[in-house]
């Protein structure tokens, strides 16, 4: 995980459980700096396999829910070209406190995240 100048990269890869990408969330959004960052990118192209069940990605959709009060303009962004995992988001997208955005490089991430003031 790297803090930018106006957001986070998080790189994952290999076997991906709930509590590492849980802890990752935590560590964003209990940070100072969240109340000014407009990206969140979670790059999940290495990632080869996961064991996030759809209660737990629910959890932390909703665990948002507060730090969104103190900066609304943030958008969280996935790269990813798995299915599994893009209906995962597809899921979640309809309760989380941010926008998320799904795209299949990171070159599209990248561009994307340089586009929002």
């Amino acid at each position: 995980m790297s803090w930018e100048s106006k957001g986070v990269y998080k790189h994952f890869s290999g076997h991906v459980a709930y509590p590492e990408y849980a802890r990752t969330q935590e560590l964003v959004l209990s940070d100072h700096r969240t109340d000014t960052i407009r990206y969140v990118i979670n790059d999940l192209l290495a990632v080869e396999s996961y064991s996030i069940t759809t209660d737990q990605a629910e959890y932390l959709a909703a665990f948002n829910r507060g730090p969104s009060i103190y900066n609304p303009h943030l958008r969280i962004a996935y790269v990813t070209t798995d299915t599994k995992i893009r209906m995962l988001i597809k899921l979640v997208a309809v309760i989380s406190s941010y926008e998320l955005f799904v795209f299949p490089t990171l070159a599209a991430a990248r561009e994307w995240s340089a586009a929002l003031v």
